[in-house]
C-alpha cells in the first residue's frame, strides 16, 4: 500500500456526524481516541489486504465504538482508583447504548455488532461473555486497535506505556484478550514486531514508514484537518519522542 492513493475508506457518517461533532466538542480526548482508533485499524486493514466494504465497516466502527461513553459520567471513565461495584456496572453499558444508538439511526448490522462486542475478550471473559469465533472478527480487529491506543496514550492515571512493552502485552494476550490467529498474521509486519522499536536503526526505518502513511492519509483525503491525518501525525509524535529517549545516553534524563 505505500505510496499509493488508498481507497474505500472515505466512510459516509452523514447520519451519525452529530454524535462525531459532539464528542469532539465535548470531549476532544474520546474524540481523538476514536480516531486513534481508526487509524491503527485502518493500518490493521491494509496489512491484511481486506475488502472496500470491510475497510469501510471497520473503520466507521472504530469512530463510534465508545460513542456510549458519552453516556456515562465523566468521573467513572478519569477515575485514578478501582471503581465500585455500581460505577464498573455503568461503564460496562457502555458498548450495548453505543450500539442502540447507531442502531436506532439505521446502522447496519455489521457496524452495530463492532461497537456492542468490542470489549469481547478471546476467553470469554469480556462484557458480555462471547468468547472466540463467537466474536465478529470486525469487532476483534478493533479490541486490538483500541487496546494498544490506550496502552499508548497518557491517562489522568496513568503514564503511557513504549510501543515494544505495549506490543508486549498484545502478544501475552494472545489465546486469552486477542484473537490468537490475527496477532499471528500481523506479526509478520514490522509494525508489530517488539524488536522493531527496541532497535534504534529498525525504528528509524518504520518512522520513514509512519511519515509515508501519513503522506497516503493527506493524499487520500487532501486535507490536513482529517480525523484519521491528525491521528496519524499524533502517532508519529510519539514513535518521534520514543526514539529521541533511546538516543539519549544512559543517565542523559535525570
Amino acid at each position: 500500500m505505500m505510496g499509493k492513493k488508498l481507497k474505500g475508506t472515505l466512510v459516509d457518517l452523514t447520519s451519525m456526524s452529530d454524535l462525531l461533532r459532539t464528542m469532539k466538542e465535548a470531549w476532544p480526548t474520546l474524540y481523538l481516541h476514536s480516531a486513534n482508533v481508526a487509524n491503527l485499524a485502518l493500518r490493521i486493514c491494509t496489512f491484511l489486504r481486506l475488502s472496500e466494504v470491510e475497510q469501510e465497516t471497520i473503520i466507521a466502527g472504530a469512530f463510534l465504538h465508545d460513542i456510549g461513553k458519552m453516556f456515562v459520567r465523566r468521573e467513572i471513565i478519569e477515575k485514578p482508583g478501582p471503581l465500585s461495584d455500581e460505577e464498573w456496572a455503568e461503564l460496562k453499558e457502555h458498548p450495548r447504548r453505543g450500539a442502540s444508538i447507531v442502531a436506532a439511526r439505521g446502522g447496519d448490522n455489521s457496524l452495530v455488532e463492532i461497537i456492542r462486542y468490542h470489549h469481547e475478550r478471546w476467553n470469554g471473559k469480556g462484557y458480555e461473555g462471547l468468547r472466540g469465533q463467537m466474536i465478529p472478527w470486525s469487532a476483534r480487529v478493533i479490541a486490538l486497535a483500541d487496546a494498544l491506543d490506550a496502552m499508548t496514550s497518557l491517562r489522568p492515571y496513568r503514564q503511557p506505556s513504549k510501543m515494544y512493552d505495549a506490543l508486549e502485552e498484545v502478544y501475552n494476550g494472545a489465546g486469552s484478550q486477542f484473537d490468537p490467529q490475527l496477532i499471528r498474521a500481523l506479526a509478520e509486519k514490522p509494525f508489530w514486531q517488539i524488536v522493531t522499536y527496541r532497535d534504534p536503526g529498525r525504528l528509524e526505518r518504520q518512522i520513514d514508514e509512519e511519515k509515508k502513511w501519513l503522506d497516503q492519509l493527506v493524499d487520500s483525503y487532501a486535507t490536513l484537518s482529517h480525523p484519521l491525518v491528525y491521528a496519524q501525525s499524533q502517532w508519529l509524535d510519539r514513535l518521534l519522542v520514543l526514539n529521541l529517549k533511546d538516543m539519549q545516553p544512559a543517565g542523559a534524563d535525570k
